[in-house]
């Protein structure tokens, strides 16, 4: 499913410079840093085999896995602090969110950064963190690489806390792009019919696959996580109108592959959890 070699090394142009100063400057082992956002997302895409451009951002995203505070400190004294969200940091030219979890989550799934002075939802992360691939960058370090079912489960978590109050479609976009690296993944289409329950899903789907790859995403995403993380993402995306999900529930501009309301609709309805 996976290929890194299929990356190109221009995506890594957001997340070396920053990688290599944290560890220069900080003494943080690039090991403990998780990728997640847009450089999470396209380096999955191109890995999976997609050439057609994602959305377009601005800055990285990082999950850094920590004992306690004193790294994000050294972080602090280190890095000039941008913006009004309390994480956010300009390292290496480059605006970067820095978002600590580990240890220091209290409770699990929450941190508290002493420069936000309120709560940051790190949901899932040290689960995805724990299945997450080895990404080795163009200066040698290695950081974690989600899973692409990983990857998911934190979108999911991300569009249950942002699409009520903020009316942020970019997480259903995001969402719709981890649906289409199933319905287009070999691996995936041999689960399905050359697995007793991967078929039994198809024959349930009247032969739909896209609609089977999609449940298979679902579940997949729930495997990533602990029980009792599986058990409140579950509760929360029971609890959640899909129809928003539905109508932003779309690929890019640049992709050839665009699906009605009625068909996205029908998408959504199978990312069950």
């Amino acid at each position: 499913m996976i290929d890194l070699a299929r990356v190109d090394e221009a995506l890594y142009a957001m997340i070396t410079p920053v990688v290599d100063e944290l560890a220069a400057q900080v003494d943080l082992d690039p090991d403990n840093i998780l990728l997640i956002g847009a450089g999470c997302r396209d380096i999955l895409h191109a890995s999976l085999g997609h050439t057609f451009t994602a959305r377009a951002t601005t800055d990285t995203d990082l999950g850094i896995a920590v004992r306690d505070w004193t790294t994000t400190q050294r972080i602090e004294a280190r890095f000039h602090r941008i913006g009004s969200n309390g994480i956010r940091y300009m390292i290496a030219d480059i605006p970067v969110d820095i978002m600590p979890f580990g240890d220091v989550e209290d409770p699990e799934g929450i941190s508290v950064p002493a420069p936000r002075g309120e709560e940051l939802v790190v949901f899932g992360f040290r689960d995805v963190y724990g299945h997450a691939l080895s990404l080795e960058l163009p200066s040698g370090r290695t950081v974690r690489l989600p899973q692409p079912a990983g990857y998911a489960a934190l979108k999911m978590r991300s569009w249950i806390d942002r699409s009520a109050h903020h009316a942020q479609d970019k997480d259903a976009q995001d969402l719709a792009l981890a649906a289409y690296w199933y319905r287009n993944a070999p691996d995936i289409e041999d689960r399905i019919y050359e697995t007793e329950t991967g078929f039994e899903l198809l024959c349930e789907l009247e032969m739909d696959f896209d609609l089977a790859a999609i449940r298979l995403l679902g579940l997949d995403a729930l495997s990533q996580l602990s029980p009792d993380n599986r058990t409140d993402l579950s509760r929360r995306w029971a609890a959640h109108d899909k129809s928003n999900l539905a109508r932003d529930f779309t690929l890019p501009a640049s992709s050839p592959h665009q699906a009605s309301l009625d068909r996205r609709k029908a998408m959504v309805a199978q990312l069950q959890l």
